[in-house]
């Protein structure tokens, strides 16, 4: 009996490191993707989360076109769909927080969403005709060598297909990268187009975190191209020197959202983060600079 125990544990280490040796045998870091080949690799970048929120009114070309000019390297927005399925640029299922009028956004039809105002809470820029943009219209506005952050809020398949067949319209595949929370959304866009850069969702970050804590993460192949996340989840770090270099070790671009205090800023880019993804895209860039070799 002993003997039998003795063998099935043998056969169940083999069996193991057998298993984890193919793993490191097929495992590939992510793709080198264009976006990420023509920006600044001597200092992290800012990324303008919403166009940087607490400057303007988030998700408005007024505040995309004020990020760029205080040095901003990418632009963040969220996009939902109207009533007819077009891609508009805005965080929020609903206008309430954000614009005069009230109800879900899918509800309002285009021309009605484009009659409210999308800077009703700022006292200083109400009923200057500042609206929720569609995503054309960003496409249109902001030229195309500008790299963009574009994350679908819908678990919606003709959303997805259309903001996809916007990307490829405008010819911006190789500047845009693609984002969601929902798992699908990723699926369907990296099955329609390889072109298409993504990042991962929480359900691909978790098994990489969890390599990287083991020092492993060279037997995870990443399915998207970087690794946007929070300074922590509840209890848990993400922004670690480990996790950092587990990305780097993978070639996974890796920023942090959504970081507002310079002090914090600071502490993160001694960690090596890539990028800082802020509504405070003014400090950011000052935080980056004094922080540039």
């Amino acid at each position: 009996m002993k003997r039998m125990i003795l063998w099935g544990a043998l056969v169940l280490v083999s069996a193991a490191g057998g298993a984890w040796v193919a793993l490191g045998l097929t495992a590939r870091p992510a793709r080198s993707h264009p976006f990420f080949q023509d920006l600044p690799r001597d200092r992290a970048l800012v990324i303008a989360h919403r166009g940087g929120a607490e400057l303007w009114p988030e998700n408005t070309l007024d505040a995309f076109r004020g990020a760029l000019a205080i040095g901003a390297d990418i632009l963040e927005m969220d996009v939902h769909g109207t009533a007819e399925g077009v891609p508009v640029v805005i965080h929020d299922e609903t206008v309430d927080r954000t614009t005069s009028g009230t109800g879900r956004v899918r509800s309002f039809t285009l021309k009605e969403l484009q009659e409210l105002d999308a800077a009703h809470q700022w006292e200083n820029l109400r009923d200057t005709g500042i609206t929720v943009p569609t995503l054309r219209q960003v496409f249109e506005e902001i030229p195309r060598e500008i790299p963009l952050v574009v994350e679908i809020k819908e678990s919606n398949p003709a959303l997805t297909d259309a903001v996809a067949d916007l990307v490829l319209e405008f010819r911006r595949e190789a500047t845009t990268l693609l984002g969601s929370f929902h798992q699908d959304v990723l699926r369907q866009l990296r099955n329609r187009d390889v072109r298409f850069a993504t990042h991962l969702v929480q359900e691909e970050v978790i098994p990489f975190l969890a390599a990287s804590l083991l020092f492993s993460e060279g037997l995870y192949s990443p399915p998207g191209e970087a690794l946007l996340v929070p300074p922590r989840s509840g209890i848990i770090p993400l922004a670690t020197r480990r996790f950092v270099r587990a990305a780097r070790n993978r070639n996974l671009f890796f920023a942090v959202w959504t970081v507002n205090d310079p002090d914090q800023m600071r502490r993160l880019l001694a960690r090596g983060v890539q990028g800082i993804i802020t509504d405070r895209p003014d400090l950011a860039v000052s935080a980056v600079t004094d922080a540039a070799p």
